[in-house]
């Protein structure tokens, strides 16, 4: 008679957060992969900064309609393109939600490592490829305005970008993180941390920095405040 021997123990399926972070390649560099866009955007903001040459006060009306264009693109492409399978850009719709918003849940928010910073901030090459855009349409203010109004242009696109990837890193960090003592950093979180809802993400909550267009667009989406009994 046969004895039936018993099964080997299943092996556990691993996270959906454990099995993206396994794609993270093995040389990853988190540090490098932070400082470098921080780097290129300092050197772009102190080499816009030597080239300026009398600014009149007019002209200083760049940084203002420059973040104002920032926010709106920011808006758009999270909305359009991170969200949505735009032709030939797929591939950022699938790296966004089957990565980034498979890791981070709305209520598991926090990085457990600094590996998964890969997750976090924008691919690495992406501060090169911003400042290749910017630079022809810089050429083209000069033209059309003049070369400090495109300077000043510039180098607050650049410093938005920067400031884009290092706000989307103080919101993946713990709850109790110090960072939150900066005054409205918590309430910005906040506003991320619902977009990373599932129910949520493709309808709302698409600004990572100021909510200035969620705001014109209506796709603002806070909890319905709690009435008494």
């Amino acid at each position: 008679m046969a004895v039936n021997e018993p099964a080997p123990p299943r092996r556990p399926r691993p996270s959906r957060r454990a099995a993206v972070a396994a794609r993270i390649p093995r040389g990853y560099s988190p540090a490098l992969h932070l400082a470098a866009p921080t780097a290129l955007g300092a050197l772009v903001l102190a080499a816009a900064a030597w080239l300026l040459d009398a600014v009149e006060a007019v002209e200083l009306l760049a940084v203002p309609a420059t973040l104002l264009l920032a926010f709106a693109f920011e808006w758009w492409a999270h909305r359009s393109v991170l969200h949505r399978r735009a032709p030939l850009l797929g591939v950022l719709c699938e790296r966004h939600e089957r990565e980034h918003h498979l890791a981070f849940t709305a209520d598991d928010m926090a990085l457990r490592s600094a590996r998964e910073l890969w997750l976090v901030l924008t691919p690495p090459y992406s501060a090169l490829l911003v400042l290749a855009l910017l630079l022809p349409l810089a050429a083209g203010a000069a033209l059309l305005l003049s070369r400090d109004a495109a300077l000043l242009g510039l180098a607050t696109a650049m410093a938005f970008f920067v400031g884009y990837e290092w706000l989307h890193l103080a919101y993946h960090l713990p709850a109790e993180s110090p960072v939150y003592r900066v005054p409205g950093l918590a309430r910005l979180r906040e506003h991320h941390r619902r977009h990373h809802d599932p129910r949520l993400m493709k309808r709302w909550n698409f600004n990572v920095t100021v909510p200035v267009f969620d705001i014109v667009h209506g796709t603002r989406w806070s909890p319905p405040p709690r009435t008494g009994a």
